[in-house]
């Protein structure tokens, strides 16, 4: 019986004691688990938090190349295979964490770094655009360019205040960058016209045996013709952009810089002054018939001639008579007018009556191409001899128009059959003087409009 018992209470024994081995292994299994969950977990956490840190930094302006040093280390994260047994798992995941929390770090100092450069980049290339505009000024750019630079450099400066990210930093670098670059050509332009002038200087005093005289004579000329040649771009540019204005106002700007020489009791220092005024009276007509339309008629009052053109080339050119400027009850208009119609033949009847000064007959004429609405026009003149036309027949009693363009008969021929309705019709001072003198006479509009009635 004894026997019996020992061997029942062995048996339970054996029983307990497999129970408590198989809860046991249970126990570690879950604890196994649970450790590895949390590892896990820890690990998606950062780098869940790395990767949202990237996409920031893109956002921000980093590009790939500079987020290639942590990007390429986190590619490799997961590149060894991860253990198959539970409790291995655990230091496996704790590796990842601590190796992508030490890529978060990584990142905090590279952006940080790189944001600094940024700011150190606009600083040198803001430095290097002053430094260039500087020795523009002192090189005597013209005001345009200066001005014009130093404008794009404040606006890099509210930009580098305003910045915030790479993106914004980098950007302001580039834009100062370009005026730095933009300042130095400048520079290397402004010098070499600099030497050009020099050099041509020399030669003027050379040719013209140092004579001060005929050396201020030429130079005041040249000035003349470059205001009058950028005074009808000027005119041209106000009913449609002219190609090329904006470096016309530039060569009239150097030229600024340099006319008063032409004045110095100093023959090489007039030399100078006259050779800057021929090389950009020179540039500024070349611009003109550069940016010539299809067909324009130029008629200067001061010369009393007009020039038709067609493109660049001059294809009839004689001298005319016109009224007195246009202001008061008659004259002929200053503007950018065109062609309006075109008649022929024409009978002019006079506005004015019988008894005041300004009447006139009823006259017909043969060729008429009208550009005012107010009756201006190019026109034969029958009473007027050929040999009479030119300067100060506009101030001729008996000559001068009431506003018209007398022609010879065969010139009005041409210009009634050449001219096209719409073609551009510059009616400008041409004296000499300077270009805001020039367009502050102007009288009429585009449409051939006087302002004052005129005409």
């Amino acid at each position: 019986m004894g026997t019996l018992m020992n061997s029942l209470a062995l048996k339970v024994v054996a029983a307990v004691v497999a129970v408590v081995l198989v809860a046991g292994g249970v126990g570690v299994a879950v604890w196994a688990n649970s450790a590895t969950n949390q590892a896990a977990h820890s690990y998606k956490t950062k780098r869940d938090k790395l990767d949202a840190s990237l996409r920031t930094a893109a956002q921000q302006g980093y590009t790939t190349t500079d987020l290639a040093p942590i990007t390429s280390q986190e590619s490799t994260l997961e590149s060894s295979q991860k253990p198959w047994f539970p409790p291995g798992q655990v230091p496996y995941y704790d590796n990842l964490a601590s190796r992508t929390a030490r890529l978060q770090v990584q990142l905090t100092a590279l952006e940080r770094q790189l944001l600094t450069e940024a700011q150190a980049e606009v600083a040198k290339q803001s430095d290097t655009a002053k430094t260039s505009i500087t020795q523009a000024q002192q090189a005597n750019a013209s005001d345009q360019d200066v001005q014009g630079l130093q404008q794009r450099l404040d606006t890099v400066a509210r930009a580098q205040g305003a910045a915030h990210t790479l993106k914004d930093y980098r950007a302001a670098a580039q834009q100062a960058q370009s005026v730095a670059q933009d300042a130095a050509a400048v520079v290397t332009q402004v010098k070499a016209e600099n030497q050009q002038i020099v050099a041509a200087a020399q030669q003027i005093v050379t040719q013209d045996a140092g004579n001060l005289a005929t050396i201020q004579a030429a130079g005041n000329q040249g000035v003349a013709t470059a205001n009058n040649s950028a005074s009808i771009i000027a005119y041209m540019n106000k009913e449609q952009a002219f190609k090329g204005a904006d470096t016309v106002n530039k060569a009239m700007s150097r030229l600024g810089k340099y006319a008063g020489l032409i004045a110095s009791s100093d023959v090489n220092q007039a030399a100078q002054g006259t050779a800057a005024a021929q090389m950009y009276a020179n540039q500024v007509h070349q611009i003109l018939l550069d940016g010539m339309p299809a067909k324009a008629a130029i008629v200067s009052f001061q010369e009393q001639h007009v020039w038709a053109y067609q493109g660049s080339q001059i294809v009839m050119d004689n001298a005319v008579t016109t009224g007195i400027r246009g202001i008061g009850d008659f004259g002929t208009d200053f503007g950018p007018m065109k062609v309006l119609h075109k008649d022929h033949p024409w009978k002019f009847q006079s506005p004015w009556p019988k008894g005041s000064p300004h009447w006139y007959p009823d006259t017909v004429v043969q060729w008429t191409a009208f550009f005012t609405s107010t009756g201006e026009a190019f026109h034969d003149a029958n009473w007027q001899p050929d040999s009479t036309l030119g300067p100060g027949s506009q101030y001729t009693q008996g000559l001068q128009s009431h506003g018209c363009i007398h022609l010879p008969a065969d010139k009005a021929e041409w210009m009634y059959n050449w001219a096209a309705v719409g073609m551009p019709v510059i009616v400008y001072p041409g004296d000499g003087s300077s270009v805001a003198n020039q367009l502050a006479q102007i009288t009429t509009n585009d449409q051939g409009v006087p302002f004052s009635g005129g005409g």
